[in-house]
Order: structure tokens, then sequence, then C-alpha cells
């Protein structure tokens, strides 16, 4: 069983990184050097807690920038190794401010990739200005609040977003900020499947 808490210092996972993990950090790494504010939700959120199930991609927000910037960033992925699977990376601001995802993986391979996209919501604002630090293999990158990514989860209401809203509360429960976690339980409109989730 992995060792996966939540402590000051933020999510601490020990285990060996996997491929998922290490295209996160490879391309969080990228970000920090640019200065570009980033977070990673969603799916890959629950995988780092713990839950073993097989997912493709990895959601990551960065912040709304510039085109300048975003040309920066294209220009240091290519350096780096990574291309576009689904579109060319020299697209991805057009693809970003029209609230496309655009794909990231290392060069010539599909998956997993990063679906990159810009915030579109104040729940995706928060999940960039409320990131926790994970710790995995030692290195570090930035996820959205656990609080926030169960909540979010619920709103969803797909098969595998409960499963996963579900993975997070079992093994948080006791270290969540009940507050937060009921504050953006309302925000999103999810007060019934939340008490199926707190009584099950």
């Amino acid at each position: 069983m992995t060792g996966v808490e939540l402590t000051d210092r933020g999510l601490v996972v020990d285990r060996e990184p996997n491929r998922l993990d290490e295209l996160a950090v490879g391309f969080s790494a990228i970000l920090s050097r640019l200065d570009i504010d980033h977070v990673f939700v969603a799916g890959y959120v629950a995988i780092l807690a713990g839950r073993s199930r097989s997912t493709e991609d990895i959601d990551v927000f960065v912040e709304r920038c510039s085109a300048e910037r975003i040309d920066d960033l294209v220009a240091e992925l290519e350096r780096e190794g990574y291309w576009g699977p689904a579109m060319p990376l020299s697209e991805m601001y057009g693809n970003l401010s029209n609230e496309t995802n655009i794909w990231i993986a290392p060069d010539g391979e599909m998956t997993p990739h990063l679906e990159v996209k810009f915030p579109s919501d104040e729940f995706d604002d928060a999940s960039l200005a409320n990131a926790v630090d994970a710790h995995v293999g030692g290195n570090t990158v930035p996820i959205g609040p656990l609080e926030l990514q169960i909540a979010y989860k619920l709103s969803l209401g797909g098969r595998t977003d409960l499963e996963d809203a579900a993975h997070l509360y079992t093994v948080f429960g006791e270290t969540l900020s009940r507050d937060r976690l009921e504050t953006w339980v309302e925000r999103l409109g999810v007060e019934e499947r939340y008490e199926r989730l707190t009584n099950a």
C-alpha cells in the first residue's frame, strides 16, 4: 500500500514516481522556470493519492498569460522534446484563449499526455490560487486543494468522478477542512451527493 498523507507540507506521497508523475514533474519544472503559475487537478490528484485507475491524461490549469509568454513556453517545450499529439504546439495560445484544451506529450507519444487549459470559472481560479504542494519521489508539483477537488468531482457526477471523490474523502476525511469542503459543496450545489458520500 502506498503511503500518502496530508501534512502541513502538503500531500506527501511515499512511492516511486510513475510515468504520470514524471510527465507532471517535467512539465511543472518548465512552467516554474518561466514563472507561469499552474496547478494539477482532477483524476491525477486521485491517482497521486493512491487510487489505482488508469488515465490517459493529466489535467493542468495554467494562469492566463499573454501570447508572448505562451510562445516562450512553446519554444521551451519544443527544445525539451515535447509535441502536440492533437494539434501543433504553435497553436497553443489560440487554443487556450478559445477555451480549447491543448494536449502536450513527449515527442512521438500519444499517452499519457497533459491536457492544458486556462482557468474558465471561479472554481478553476480557486484551484490555482489555493494550490497545495504534492511531494512525490523527491519532486514537488502544485495540486488543487483536496476539498475543492472532492466537491468538483461530485459536481461532474460521472461514475469515475464519484469514485475519485469517494477515494479522496475516504483517505483524507480526518485531515480535510470540513468548513472549506462544505463551502465548495454549497457553491457547486452538490449537497445531496455530498450527503450520500458522507453517509456511505
